[in-house]
């Protein structure tokens, strides 16, 4: 019997952020926006995204366009494909996606983690601002290391974006663990990025992604 994990779908809670990427023949684009709500076995109700965030993939968005929605949900990503059912105009623009047939789900932080030292900010949703420095990597997520008195509320399952410097692109993700230490807190964030985005990403800064295979038996 083949598991559908459609019920994953009622744990996303409006105005979360959700990752979309719109599939075209030669490419795809991707994508920032919140989730809306759902109606069982209809349709998928996503913000449309603002013009900041819809950068040139506005002339993707059409009905009939094939799209990938990932999210986050207590410790794992969350994933779908569909097509888009309708573009809604009024009284705001909203994005009808037809209702998936199975969701995939993919655990994080099981991977083999790299150990760096890269030095970053983390802006969290409430517009607060901590530095730190990223301690290790892998496919998933990242370990932030906060310093300091920072972290005076309660960071755990805050939804943050990843910012290393002007030229690096940011991730959005989700703070999933917090442990405290000496200094200041360990944060465990799991990120929205493929597995593509993050591998670049490691090459850019000089980290080879061929450590986290796992060795062939």
């Amino acid at each position: 019997m083949l598991v559908t994990n459609l019920d994953k779908l009622h744990k996303l809670v409006s105005g979360s952020m959700v990752d979309l990427e719109i599939l075209t023949p030669t490419d795809s684009k991707r994508l920032k926006t919140e989730f809306i709500g759902l109606l069982d076995d209809k349709f998928i109700i996503l913000n449309y995204p603002n013009a900041k965030r819809l950068v040139k993939a506005g002339d993707y968005l059409n009905d009939g366009v094939s799209v990938i929605v990932r999210a986050l949900i207590g410790g794992q990503v969350i994933a779908f494909r569909q097509q888009i059912m309708s573009i809604a105009f009024h009284p705001t623009k909203l994005i009808f996606i037809h209702f998936p047939k199975q969701v995939q789900l993919f655990g994080l932080r099981s991977q083999t983690r790299i150990p760096t030292l890269l030095p970053a900010k983390l802006k969290l949703s409430d517009d607060r601002v901590l530095e730190g420095i990223i301690k290790d990597i892998s496919i998933t997520g990242i370990m932030f290391d906060v310093r300091g008195g920072q972290q005076d509320e309660n960071l755990k399952d805050v939804q943050c974006t990843v910012v290393l410097s002007n030229r690096d692109k940011d991730f959005e993700g989700e703070i999933c663990s917090v442990k405290k230490h000496v200094a200041g807190v360990h944060c465990g964030i799991q990120l929205l990025a493929s597995e593509d985005e993050m591998k670049a990403f490691m090459k850019e800064h000089f980290i080879d992604p061929s450590a986290l295979e796992s060795p062939v038996e």
